[in-house]
């Protein structure tokens, strides 16, 4: 994350920098490109250099300023801040561009009526030269708009990119600077802002001159048609006035959809970014079905809010029938005044209307709903960027020069925070400080969490900070780091922070890399740190020592391997004060002993430390200690005067328990704590050691296939209705075409005046009106059924294709998830799915209109003059080939695009799971720089993509102007007589070729580029599954299983994936019924990995059988759901407190308050809001690490299973809460059989068996009294590694233990 390390390869430099201006102009500088793209699969690697008027960083930096002025008023406004800083850049452009498109709009049709009077029967007013500068005229107004339309969209589409990527560093910046207490799911909120709203800014400057061209070329339009056809031609132009409020509609309508489905969505996102964050405790609980159907119930109402805005596109893509009816209300209207109708005048209202009918009816509608929606992503982007901010605090100096984030300088107060680095005294003190996480509310005082605190520490000093589960510790510390607000009182910081919080943060990237972070590379205090912090021996285990890649926030590390690197990181940073939030919690007792000695002690001595642990018999040789009780300091002084006071609050000393037999009972597994990998066993995941890009995403290359198709169709289950959907194109086409062929007749024979009488006349004209009507009225029934039709069975197909992919990662095995950071993740759940939802049916819709559509026009004006198939036939083979050329390049450019855009939400969300420690370390501005590169990467691909849209359309364009010179000029050049009816629809079918051609191609296209979202989905989808969830019907499953909780291991070996070596080798062990059984063992030596293999999470083969029965065989939800489990790392998830112990509902009110007064919670909750229903924040933000322990207690409480497994979980927790879980588990599950994972000896020297582990294998089974009678055995040789009064400690529980059973034993022999 560091970004020296992450910067990106030096690049090519890109060639349209050098280009000069016709290349530019004609899009010649991408034949490199093309041609690249026709030989070989392009990847990021071949990406050029970012463009300089592109760099992100540049771009924030210039936004900043006018940010922050904006930021200051009633009510800011994103809008306005684009429109004042990036205003001059397109509004005068859009202007003359507009007006450009006017003038050729308005005189084309004028010179296509000149050119149909000069075949008019008998006219004698149109010389053949005045025909052929018509002709001329029609093409050069055709061609004119191709050669201005594209390089003026190129521009718009560069000015929409440099808003987006100025507001996305906006919106990281505000990630780096948002408060702790800024609320739940603010990372997957920023991500889906970055995602889904910003990428708003790409499309929605393409339509900002549309916004005003409808109305005015409707006024004159409106006048040129009252100039040819008198007062009927106001019918046509009144019909599409009456539909413009229902624009209105459509566009409100469309926003608020979009602003709901963003809702739902934003919602779906957070939720799945929940599920793969806890995916193993989710696993081990089988709550996937649970989780499966609130996933389904959000996206069911995403669904419901984008059937609403599909059905409003739906409407809007029949608009194109409306120039017809407009036409068909002006022609009757003009036949019954009894006017002559005349080819001239049928084609020049039928062109005034198509172009009405798409500057008023597609084009403007598309640029309100477009800026309707961009104005609900503005508000969602200030929405995000007013979000509560760290504190404000003093700076006398700054840190890190780079980190000026602020341009305002606070003024000095007597209250607040003074943070000064370089001050010559180092020094910590604290003044009557109240501070509070909550917000500041009107309707309630805040709460203060930590109250009336005054001390000092002095340079040099080791200071130990105790005190109860929730007594404010943390807090305490995020105070001195300025994380919290004060109320009141000053603290004042005098030297340079580091800092290891509760729950280690460990980043994608190589362990060096985590332990560097930020700081330079210098080898001898590096050696120095990874010696004291205990990691030598866990680097020399791995076959790439420090160079190995370690998982997002760390999945393929024990719980003590992520702690010790954590504690590295903050020991590595040259600081003057160093803070540790219980670092110790997840280490083996002789670890942590060794840590207080070389590291706390030697490496960091002359330095500030300040340490929160709950092992108090560690901190004898403190200097000071402060006793924190429900966020007040009681106490401070030494350890000897607080001696006898702190033993209430923390982990006891030894030698007091020594001394006082009445304590032992309540200390028996209390004194030392305990680690636990949270993940994947105590071994380093051989999947994990590899080549630094080993998990890097995969491209996939080549053309979208066949298959791809045939599964996005097949996930609708209804084959004959897609044929049904899919043949109404042709249907609805086929019915257009014939109209338009009617019309042109129709007007040939009244200008023939092929008829022999008035009454003939009209009685002919009557039917012709008549089946006018009836052609009408079918197509456009036929348009309503195709459109709707079409959207929603894709809807329908999204729906199911979602499901998929949930189904696919949620029954992955585990070591897909070490393979694959969230944000790759959560980029198909929320980048692909929004392309199959929206972008997928729309690009399809077009593509098989325009299939259709060029196959009509081509029909239509072979029949008007049959030589011209050789021109179409040369356009058609020049189109292909010109398709074949671009589909290459696009198609690689568009998947680079999609794989350069997920480190940005990876880097994104990895930085909202290390908030505190990044700025506490200064890491700000490395990490805004990192993310600017990931940005820079990401332009670099996207410009070159667009760029090949438009080179593909300008060249495509290019063509077909080509092709409508070939059509207007045959008419004059090829010596026969045609009828003026054939000419005007053979020349007004041929222009509308222009846009449909180049547009349709690229849909094509976009179509494909779309389906890699579909490839992208499909392919994890198709993950390989865990076994069934549900056992087969041949198992005679009792209800009641397991009753003894017999345990029987036979053989076991496990591997974490198929392609892995085993971890575990050849283990045989059998249990007893309600046996006590401790599993211990150095770091690495397989404890935690028998978890992964009771629970089926890994690959198992031999036998381990419960009560008889073989879990293989089992469905993993049977199995799972009957042995309970107490991770170290407590889960809680967003919702209430209710879903968090029973999420399948099955439990009474009764049942669930019980569970919560056994763990002694009762209390706590019932004075909550809401009692069971309180709102759970991110991962349970709002309870204390003990407490949330306590909630999965009382969860494997509400289980009442036969088997429990307690993965160590007092790690996190003081002496109280040790003892009362302690106590529970012996009353509560004292006939249950139950695994303790041990690191920490006093846990389990009173268990009935003691399993001993090394290197995956069992070396020592048995009592733990009579293993530590062996002479070389190997639970007697861990034990010796403490002092001596531990070892006659420990040696004594087991005695006093075997003793009780024995006599237990024998008295129960004696009653039977």
């Amino acid at each position: 994350m560091d970004a020296s390390k992450q910067s990106s390869p030096k690049r090519e430099r890109n060639p349209f920098i050098k280009a000069n201006i016709i290349s530019k102009w004609l899009f010649l500088w991408m034949h490199s490109v093309f041609r690249k793209g026709r030989r070989e699969e392009l990847d990021a690697s071949k990406l050029y250099e970012h463009l300089p008027s592109f760099d992100s960083e540049s771009l924030t930096r210039n936004l900043q300023p006018h940010w922050e002025k904006e930021s200051n008023k009633k009510n800011p406004s994103l809008m306005r801040l684009i429109f004042k800083v990036y205003g001059w850049q397109f509004v005068p452009v859009c202007v003359l561009y507009s007006l450009l498109e006017m003038a050729i709009h308005s005189f084309q049709p004028l010179l296509l009526g000149g050119l149909i009077s000069y075949f008019a029967y008998g006219q004698t007013t149109v010389t053949k030269e005045s025909a052929y500068l018509y002709a001329m005229g029609i093409v050069l107004c055709s061609l004119v708009t191709s050669l201005v339309f594209h390089p003026f969209m190129f521009y718009v589409f560069a000015v929409g990119t440099r808003v987006r990527l100025a507001c996305a560093g906006l919106v990281y910046r505000k990630c780096l600077r948002a408060s702790a207490s800024s609320g739940e799911g603010l990372g997957g909120q920023a991500i889906s802002v970055m995602s889904i709203d910003l990428s708003q800014f790409d499309l929605t400057f393409y339509f900002f001159h549309d916004l005003w061209k409808g109305p005015v070329e409707a006024c004159i339009f409106g006048y040129l048609m009252f100039r040819q056809v008198g007062w009927t031609s106001l019918i046509g132009i009144a019909f599409i006035v009456i539909l413009i409020p229902l624009q209105a509609w459509a566009a409100k309508a469309s926003a608020s959809f979009g602003t709901e489905s963003a809702k739902h969505r934003d919602a779906r996102v957070k939720l799945m970014n929940e599920i793969i964050g806890a995916i193993q405790v989710i696993k081990m609980y089988a709550w996937e079905k649970s989780f499966g159907r609130l996933i389904a119930a959000v996206r069911q109402s995403e669904v419901k809010a984008i059937r609403g805005s599909m059905s409003i596109y739906a409407a809007l893509q029949c608009t194109n029938m409306i120039s017809k009816i407009s036409l068909f209300l002006s022609l009757v209207a003009y036949v019954y005044v009894g006017d002559l109708v005349t080819a001239k005048k049928v084609f020049i209202l039928s062109s005034y209307y198509g172009l009405l009918n798409d500057s008023l009816l597609h084009y403007w509608p598309m640029a309100i709903t477009t800026w309707a929606q961009t104005l609900v992503s503005a508000r969602r982007v200030v929405e995000f960027l007013l979000q509560v901010e760290k504190p404000a605090e003093e700076s006398c100096c700054r840190d890190n020069p780079g980190l000026e984030l602020d341009t305002e300088k606070p003024k000095p107060a007597q209250s607040g925070r003074l943070h000064c680095v370089q001050s010559e005294t180092k020094c910590l003190s604290f003044r009557k400080v109240n501070a509070s996480w909550d917000k500041p509310s009107i309707k309630q005082p805040r709460k203060p969490h930590i109250e009336g605190s005054s001390f000092h520490i002095n340079a040099g000093q080791f200071v130990g900070i105790v005190g109860n589960v929730g007594s404010g510790k943390s807090t305490l510390l995020h105070a001195i780091l300025g994380e919290i607000e004060l109320m009141q009182g000053r603290v004042e910081v005098h030297g340079r922070i580091s800092y290891a919080a509760q729950q280690p943060w460990v980043f994608q990237g190589s362990i060096r890399e985590n332990i560097l972070f930020v700081e330079q590379y210098e080898e001898k205090r590096y050696r120095a740190v990874v010696h004291a912090c205990q990691l030598d021996r866990d680097l020399e285990l791995l076959p790439r020592g420090d160079a190995t890649v370690v998982g997002e926030r760390g999945i393929s590390l024990s719980g003590g391997q992520k702690a010790r690197i954590a504690l590295a990181r903050a020991v590595y940073r040259q600081a003057d004060i160093y803070l540790f939030d219980d670092p110790l919690a997840a280490v083996d007792a002789q670890v942590g002993k060794l840590l207080m000695d070389k590291c706390f002690h030697r490496l960091l001595d002359g330095k500030m430390r300040i340490l929160v642990t709950h092992h108090v018999q560690l901190l004898k040789s403190v200097d000071q200690l402060l006793l924190l009780e429900g966020g007040k300091l009681t106490q401070q002084g030494s350890y000897e005067e607080l001696k006898d006071v702190i033993t209430h609050h923390a982990a006891l000393d030894l030698e007091a328990i020594e001394a006082d037999k009445q304590q032992v009972k309540r200390v028996l597994s209390q004194v030392d704590r305990t680690s636990k990998q949270l993940s994947k066993g105590e071994e380093e995941d051989p999947a994990t050691i590899q080549d630094e890009n080993g998990n890097a995403e995969q491209q996939l290359q080549g053309a979208v296939s066949y298959d791809t198709y045939k599964a996005y169709f097949r996930a609708l289950g209804a084959p004959f209705l897609v044929c049904v959907v899919l043949s109404m194109f042709v249907l609805a086409r086929g019915c257009q075409a014939l109209m338009d062929i009617f019309i042109s007749r129709w007007a040939t024979w009244e200008e023939d005046r092929g008829y022999d009488s008035v009454d003939d006349y009209e009685a002919t004209r009557t039917k012709m009106v008549i089946w006018y009507t009836v052609l009408l009225l079918l197509t456009l029934a036929l348009f309503l059924m195709r459109t709707f039709g079409f959207f929603f069975m894709c809807l329908r197909i999204s729906l199911t294709l979602h499901n998929q992919l949930y189904h696919g990662i949620i029954r992955a095995w585990m070591y897909f998830f070490n393979a694959n950071p969230s944000g790759r993740v959560l980029n198909r759940f929320s980048s692909d799915i929004q392309n199959v939802d929206v972008n997928l049916p729309q690009a399809m819709m077009d593509s098989l209109q325009f299939l259709v559509d060029v196959v009509a026009v081509l029909v239509i004006v072979a029949i008007a003059n049959y030589w011209l198939l050789i021109p179409a036939a040369i356009m058609v083979i020049l189109l292909y080939f010109c398709r074949a050329l671009y589909i290459g390049a696009s198609r690689s450019l568009k998947r680079i695009e999609s794989l350069t855009r997920s480190p940005i939400y990876s880097h994104t969300n990895q930085t909202f799971h290390g908030h505190s420690t990044i700025r506490s370390m200064d890491a700000m501005p490395q990490l805004e720089q990192t993310f600017h590169g990931h940005q820079n990467t990401n332009s670099s691909a996207l410009f070159l993509y667009v760029s090949a849209n438009r080179a593909f359309s300008f060249w495509t364009d290019l063509i077909c102007v080509v092709y409508i010179l070939a059509v207007t000029f045959s008419f004059l050049v090829i010596n026969q007589s045609f009828y003026s009816g054939d000419v005007g629809l053979a020349i007004t079918q041929s222009m509308t070729l222009v846009i449909m051609c180049q547009w349709g191609m690229r849909q094509t296209a976009e179509m494909e580029n779309n389906m890699t979202s579909v490839e992208r989905v499909l392919e994890y989808a198709q993950t390989p599954s865990e076994p069934p969830l549900e056992s087969p019907k041949s198992v005679n499953l009792a209800a009641e299983w397991p009753q003894a909780g017999h345990l029987r291991f036979q053989d076991l070996r496990m591997r974490y994936s198929p392609a892995d070596e085993d971890i575990l080798r050849g283990l045989n062990f059998e249990s007893q019924p309600m046996e006590k059984i401790g599993i211990v063992g150095r770091t690495g030596a397989g404890k935690s990995s028998i978890i992964q293999a009771l629970f089926r999470l890994a690959v198992n083969e031999g036998t381990i059988e419960i009560d008889g029965l073989d879990i293989g065989k089992l469905g993993l939800h049977d199995l799972r759901s009957r042995i309970s489990i107490i991770p170290q790392d407590p889960v809680l998830f967003s919702g209430t407190l209710r879903f968090n112990l029973d999420p399948f509902d099955e439990k009474s009110d009764e049942s669930l308050w019980s569970a919560l007064e056994d763990v002694k919670l009762k209390k706590h909750v019932a004075s909550l809001e809401g009692g069971l229903s309180c709102r759970m924040q991110d991962g349970g933000s709002n309870f204390s690490m003990g407490q949330r322990q306590l909630v999965c207690l009382a969860r494997a409480i509400l289980r009442q299973n036969r088997v429990l497994v307690m993965d160590e979980a007092t790690a996190n927790v003081d002496t109280e809460t040790d003892i009362l879980i302690q106590e529970t588990i012996q009353t509560k599950f004292a006939e249950c059989t139950v695994l303790t994972i041990a690191h920490r000896l006093h846990t389990v020297m009173d268990n009935d068996s003691v399993l001993v582990m090394d290197a995956g294998q069992i070396v020592e089974f048995g009592a733990p009294h009579k293993l530590l009678q062996r002479k070389d055995g190997a639970l007697l040789k861990l034990v010796s590694q403490n002092d001596a009064a531990t070892v006659k400690f420990l040696k004594k529980i087991a005695s006093e233990s075997y003793m009780r059973r024995n006599r237990r034993d024998s008295l129960t022999i004696s009653e039977e």
